[in-house]
């Protein structure tokens, strides 16, 4: 609609720009054609030329307005709200501007008109830009609910720990005192895994999703917040994003979200690393009462792990298998994977 209506307009102002062409200038005394024709070609060249910018100005003009109005429907009130400020101011700088500026263009009319419409559209185009820019910034601080625990900053889940689910228990715990947001585009992110046609992925995004239907009316309380950032293309820069502008906390098991939030200034919580913190220190010399699992690489070991998952490498409990023996620790190796026990065996029941 935008298109044909910017080549309608164009046509039109190009067909009557090539009959002014043919008035102000005598071409039929220079090319010896007859008044009628020069003002015919004339006007077909002027909506010629109307015809093709119109095609043009009309294709940015949609692809501008697609864009304003996907932005309007992501703007919460506060945004709108700002938005309409800046228009109002926009438009009364730009009248107070061109008022200046037609005291010293009288002549020619059309081009004080010209002056006075640009003045107008881009004071309401400024407008609109300066007060809406940190609109979205400013709308994630209004829209953050109160959190009643002494004004500490929202601890902001991402899709990992969501799937992850230890949050809800330290949370219960007391270790994250804050109030616990879910942004809306890890909610869709949770629901996108949840529909997906690879069978561990939806397991996953509907583990997700279970839990925050569960968390929704029970302790720890978990609230969805409509933030977004649309010119964000991908979901962990949009929660860095909203974590800055809010003065929230991350909470996540990604490592790598984990490295990016840190070098971008932001706070941030992995729940793997406040594990690995929280294991139990051994020691070699320790006693370790142990349930050996499987027989290990090497002739003779056994194998079993610890609550947290640790892997421990028992020498001489090959025969053990299935049994609970008392081992003694020899020796704690950390690899990239995780930390690896040896012990030795003691005697076995």
């Amino acid at each position: 609609m935008i298109l044909q209506l910017a080549r309608i307009i164009l046509i039109t102002a190009g067909a009557l720009g090539g009959f002014a062409v043919s008035r102000e200038i005598d071409l039929t005394a220079q090319t010896g054609y007859s008044e009628s024709f020069v003002i015919f070609i004339l006007i077909i060249l002027g909506a010629s030329i109307g015809y093709l910018t119109g095609g043009i100005l009309g294709r940015e003009l949609t692809a501008a307005y697609r864009r304003v109005e996907r932005r309007i429907a992501d703007l919460e009130t506060p945004s709108l709200l700002l938005g309409a400020v800046g228009l109002i101011i926009g438009l009364f700088v730009a009248f107070l501007l061109s008022s200046s500026f037609m005291r010293y263009i009288e002549e020619p009319r059309w081009l004080g008109l010209w002056v006075t419409i640009l003045l107008y559209f881009f004071g309401a185009y400024a407008g609109v830009s300066v007060l809406m820019l940190p609109g979205r910034d400013v709308s994630a601080l209004l829209a953050r609910p109160s959190d009643g625990r002494g004004g500490c900053p929202p601890r902001l889940l991402d899709t990992s720990a969501v799937i992850d689910g230890r949050f809800a228990e330290l949370a219960r715990a007391g270790v994250l005192d804050g109030a616990l947001r879910v942004p809306r585009f890890v909610l869709l992110e949770l629901q996108t895994l949840a529909d997906s046609a690879d069978d561990q992925r939806r397991a996953r995004g509907r583990r997700g999703l279970d839990l925050l239907t569960t968390l929704a009316s029970a302790e720890p309380q978990v609230t969805v917040i409509d933030a977004d950032f649309p010119e964000v293309p991908t979901v962990d820069a949009k929660l860095i994003r909203l974590a800055r502008s809010s003065g929230g906390v991350i909470i996540t098991v990604d490592h790598n979200l984990t490295q990016v939030a840190r070098v971008e200034g932001v706070k941030v919580l992995n729940i793997n690393e406040a594990a690995e913190a929280l294991r139990p220190v051994l020691l070699p010399g320790d006693g370790l009462r142990i349930r050996i699992v499987r027989e290990g690489k090497e002739s003779g070991q056994g194998v079993g792990y610890l609550e947290d998952g640790t892997m421990v490498v028992v020498a001489g409990a090959a025969s053990a298998v299935g049994q609970e023996i008392d081992s003694e620790v020899t020796s704690v190796l950390q690899t990239s994977a995780g930390r690896m026990v040896f012990a030795k065996t003691g005697e076995a029941r």
